[in-house]
Parts: C-alpha cells; structure tokens; sequence
C-alpha cells in the first residue's frame, strides 16, 4: 500500500509508492518473480489500476497528484527527487493563489495621503 501524505495548503496529495508493488515501469526493482507469474501480474496490475483511479478522482477534485518511486530515493537521487517535488510544490502554491491585481481608486477624495504628507491638508 502506497503511503500518501496531504498537504491542505497545497492541496496536493504525495504517495511514496514501491516500485515492485507498483509496476514501476523500466525499473529494475519492478522484475516480476520467476514463480507464480501469473499470481503477480494479476496483483500489480490491480495496483496499477486503483493506483490510477485514485489519482483520477483526486485530480477532479482539484488536488494535484505528485508520485514519488521507491528508487528516486536512493542516497545519489534523493536531494534532486526532493528538489523537484518543491518544485512542483511552488508552482502548485502559486496557481491556486494567484490573485488578479486589485486597481486603485484613482477619484481624488478617496487617495489615501502619502506617508510624507502631513494630514491636515
């Protein structure tokens, strides 16, 4: 089972999944065992599955979805894993509170005085 952590104010939800019991695809920690072939492809392949519709209805919710593999966390790959999942932790940040610029009221008697101006004008 994948472990997942959510982030409210980013709403974003991270899983930390093993490669074997994910069905990494290409990686070498996600070889199928030579016995019982049958048995594991069925059971990654239904991981894979829920993995995938977990994502699906997190996503339509509005939650952004960052999976991270047991073999991007080696001692030689972590700090760049962890580099780019700040990265996509900022960019998240930034949409979801990305604000249009509120325009100030220009009508003479609404401006508020400048902090050198005396207010007794």
């Amino acid at each position: 089972m994948p472990t997942a952590k959510i982030w409210r104010p980013y709403r974003t939800a991270i899983f930390v999944n093993g490669c074997f019991w994910h069905g990494h695809e290409d990686c070498r920690k996600a070889r199928i065992p030579k016995s019982n072939i049958d048995f594991w492809e069925a059971k990654i392949d239904r991981n894979r599955r829920r993995d995938q519709e977990n994502y699906r209805l997190l996503q339509e919710n509005g939650w952004q979805v960052i999976v991270i593999w047991e073999c991007q966390l080696t001692p030689t790959l972590i700090d760049h894993t962890m580099r780019e999942v700040e990265l996509l932790l900022n960019e998240n940040m930034l949409s979801l509170y990305r604000h249009k610029p509120i325009p100030y009221n220009t009508e003479e008697e609404e401006q508020m005085p400048m902090a050198a101006e005396s207010s007794d004008k």
